[in-house]
């Protein structure tokens, strides 16, 4: 399958594939995959056992506000449903609900626009959108979730399948096309956990500085590819998810909640491999990063220092020890956009501090990340071609 989102895609196979293809790809410690295998076939969830969450239930988009669901049905693999459990975000991410329950969340806030997240053998077209709690003016540990919505791929002029580009195409998932921040929403779905064993182990081993310290109980730690001076070690925590979205119906608009303030201990459990209760807590949650942030530099293959690296990622780092986050560009990037909104981040000046960063705490193929809405207001300074262009990106 190919996608106009992306350039490469890593397809995902049956669960036993996984590690696989993440073992033959080599290191990838900035790519863009973040699912595995799940309920229904390829592309779910690793842990999640249970039956599909069903055909999803198609409408027309419209006005914030009006209550409206996605544009078609891109369902789970089962054949008749449940009767959902109404619950709430905090209910999944602290195990109260248990995985692999069709459940319903009311009133819950989007986050993000929908993205892109991955294609698979199966024809299906994965998109995200990440939600909060209701009633916040902060967000807060266990608030927030990335819900998978799913739709078919269309098949191109050579048969091949392909997923839609969200510049110029509709998704055909059951979120509206043009779902945005502050957007509230009622989701029908499944609950899941990402979880793949294969991340640690998918570039060799991990190399620590202390000689005496298991890899996998060191948190200062990192994988051993050769390629790059600044890696983030992979990790095998799973992240909660609502998945095999059913419908998603819009019913208002609210304020945003302001992100969290991370502390700096909270920032190097950011990017550990091996902070469970952290990452169960915060994943998925809408945080900032404040304070002289540094660009960790790359070289490019003409030898230059770069800020921005492979897949449009940013490393930046606090001055604290094992403080080293990945800032990458997942929600906002569309391969072969003709809107600068949607294309990598761009910083010509190599010594550049941020003075802040506000993402989402996400898994982006086995590394715990920070993933920007919007490269000209969820960053400061912004990408070069915001002032440059007076760009203002939705």
């Amino acid at each position: 399958m190919r996608s106009r989102d992306v350039g490469l895609l890593v397809r995902l196979g049956a669960l036993g594939a996984v590690a696989l293809l993440v073992g033959a790809g080599g290191c990838q410690p900035e790519g863009n995959s973040s699912l595995s295998t799940g309920p229904g076939g390829p592309g779910g969830t690793t842990g999640a056992g249970g039956s599909g969450a069903g055909a999803s239930a198609g409408g027309d988009q419209g006005e914030a506000g009006a209550a409206t669901t996605g544009s078609a049905g891109g369902g789970g693999g089962g054949t008749e449903d449940p009767p959902a459990r109404v619950v709430t975000i905090e209910e999944i991410t602290t195990e109260v609900v248990p995985r692999d329950t069709v459940v319903e969340l009311k009133g819950v806030v989007a986050m993000s626009r929908k993205f892109f997240l991955d294609d698979t053998n199966s024809g299906d077209c994965l998109w995200g959108v990440f939600l909060s709690s209701p009633g916040l003016e902060e967000t807060a540990a266990n608030s927030g979730i990335l819900a998978v919505s799913r739709s078919k791929a269309t098949t191109d002029g050579n048969g091949e399948p392909v997923c839609p580009s969200l510049e110029s195409a509709s998704a055909g998932d059951p979120f509206p096309d043009d779902v945005a921040p502050g957007d509230v929403l009622d989701v029908v779905g499944e609950t899941t956990y990402f979880s793949s064993s294969s991340c640690r182990d998918a570039c060799g081993d991990l190399t620590c500085d202390s000689a005496s310290e298991p890899p996998e109980n060191a948190s200062n730690c990192r994988q051993d590819c050769g390629t790059s001076p600044e890696l983030i070690p992979q990790s095998a925590i799973g992240q909660f998810q609502i998945e095999w979205i059913k419908s998603a119906m819009r019913t208002g608009r609210v304020d945003v909640p302001e992100p969290h303030v991370l502390t700096a201990d909270e920032v190097v459990k950011l990017s550990s491999p091996t902070e469970t209760p952290f990452h169960h807590k915060w994943g998925g949650v809408k945080v900032r990063l404040e304070g002289s942030l540094s660009p960790v530099l790359r070289t490019n293959t003409m030898g230059e220092e770069t800020v921005v690296g492979s897949y449009g990622n940013i490393h930046v780092e606090n001055g604290t020890e094992g403080g080293l986050v990945q800032v990458g560009n997942k929600v906002y990037y569309i391969g072969g956009a003709q809107s600068a909104c949607h294309q990598g981040p761009v910083y010509s000046d190599v010594n550049v501090t941020f003075n802040r960063v506000d993402g989402f705490i996400y898994k982006n193929f086995c590394i715990w990340s920070l993933q920007l809405t919007n490269k000209c207001t969820d960053i400061d300074p912004p990408s070069d071609d915001c002032v440059e262009d007076n760009l203002v990106c939705p």
